[in-house]
């Protein structure tokens, strides 16, 4: 691997882990410009993750083929103002991105056709309010529509596709690559289960438990009863207490306040059920500080109604 390019994805994985980082250490995902805008150290330099200017983000010291680092959209600050942007949500965890006015092929929409073709991991700086963002990491981009003029970008953290190819022109549509039907399905849900776990600063609410290949999003509201796939209907926790949340062995109220099953409160059985489950009675649950993203009270009134029925 020639060293420029060796250098471009060290500085782009340190990015990443920073960014993560970040998030951790102040528990929620939502993050002011200030922090943003004071960037990552590499190698003793501070490298930038974006800009004000530009929604589509590459810093200078990134020289493989000049592929994005981070996509950034704005939510108007003052009433009456419109996004410059028409960026939307679609289903199944995927966003409608807009390239930047102008010519498909000016710098920075090649800069956001170079990451997908090479399917690179960009952040997400998602605007909810005045110069606070949701920070979204990884996302990927599924396709680009040139006529459309915008990009489809999968919020699953595990999303892969196929490259494009080198002789893909810019004034070709290049091709949707999410695959269909159950495979859409599992990348719904993996973008759920990447954005809650995000909004509770990639710890689980129950314990605080900061290791990802242990928490899972819980839908307060199951899939299975059509519950939506929205922050506000998951929280996120370990496996374990994940586990014991669908089974109603505990609950939560609309307080936040956990509630064990009278089955478990009558069990003794060594130091890991008796500090990871019944020590945590009565205890409340983590929530984000952004109101956007806590719980939706009704929802846990709902699921709650159903816990007690079985006590």
């Amino acid at each position: 691997m020639p060293a420029m390019i060796k250098l471009a994805h060290e500085i782009r994985a340190a990015a990443g882990i920073d960014i993560l980082k970040l998030i951790r250490s102040r528990g929620s995902n939502i993050v002011p410009w200030s922090e943003i805008d004071k960037g990552f150290l590499f190698r003793g330099s501070r490298i930038h993750y974006a800009t004000k200017a530009r929604g589509i983000f590459k810093p200078k010291e990134i020289q493989d083929h000049d592929a994005a680092l981070s996509i950034k959209e704005v939510r108007p600050s003052r009433p009456g103002r419109s996004a410059p942007y028409d960026d939307r949500d679609l289903e199944d965890g995927l966003v409608a991105y807009k390239l930047q006015k102008g010519v498909p092929s000016n710098s920075s929409n090649k800069q956001l056709i170079e990451a997908y073709r090479q399917n690179l991991p960009l952040i997400f700086f998602r605007g909810v309010a005045d110069a606070l963002y949701e920070v979204i990491y990884p996302v990927f981009v599924v396709s680009v529509d040139i006529p459309k003029m915008e990009a489809v970008i999968s919020l699953d953290d595990g999303y892969l596709h196929f490259s494009a190819g080198k002789s893909q022109q810019f004034d070709e549509p290049i091709p949707k690559r999410y695959s269909e039907t159950n495979t859409r399905s599992r990348h719904h849900q993996r973008a759920f289960r990447n954005r809650v776990l995000l909004a509770y600063g990639l710890r689980c609410a129950l314990t605080g438990l900061p290791l990802t290949q242990l928490l899972e999003a819980a839908h307060i509201i199951p899939d299975a009863k059509n519950g939506e796939a929205s922050i506000n209907n998951g929280i996120a926790m370990s496996c374990l207490h994940h586990t014991a949340y669908e089974q109603d062995l505990l609950g939560i109220d609309p307080n936040g306040v956990i509630h064990l099953n009278e089955s478990i409160r009558a069990t003794k059985d060594g130091p890991l059920f008796d500090h990871g489950i019944l020590r945590l009675d009565k205890q409340r649950i983590h929530v984000p500080n952004f109101d956007g993203h806590k719980p939706n009270k009704d929802f846990l009134a709902q699921r709650f109604e159903e816990f007690c029925k079985k006590i």
